[in-house]
């Protein structure tokens, strides 16, 4: 399988062109088009990254199942705040590691900041 081209735009999941939106909430629901996976919260100090890296590898597995050639999410499936550099290299290590028929993974950021950094995230990525 190949790795998916990951881009991100300003705006919302639910606006994009794509076979799934994945978004966070605080239990797990699963609709067409629309899955909801309890997301993490921050706990300092360190903060559990396994379960940060569980909730995107179980984003890719929903996406999987429905044989989804695309995807989108927001800029972090998480609950309250998370340190962004953080975020970011967890699911780009997940998203380009995981096996799945998943071609483009839409990262949706809420601020022209978020977009920034998830840019630059992108960038890195060989």
């Amino acid at each position: 399988m190949q790795r998916p081209r990951v881009r991100v735009v300003l705006g919302d999941p639910r606006d994009q062109p794509v076979d799934l939106v994945i978004l966070p909430g605080r239990r797990d629901t699963d609709d067409i088009g629309l899955v909801t996976l309890k997301a993490p919260k921050w706990k300092p100090p360190g903060g559990p990254e396994l379960a940060l890296a569980q909730v995107y590898r179980r984003a890719v597995e929903e996406a999987s199942r429905r044989e989804a050639r695309s995807m989108a999410m927001p800029s972090a499936l998480v609950i309250g705040s998370w340190p962004l550099d953080d975020v970011t290299r967890v699911a780009m290590t997940v998203l380009m590691s995981t096996p799945s028929p998943v071609r483009q993974v839409t990262i949706a950021a809420s601020t022209a900041a978020m977009l920034e950094r998830w840019a630059e995230a992108i960038a890195r990525e060989p």
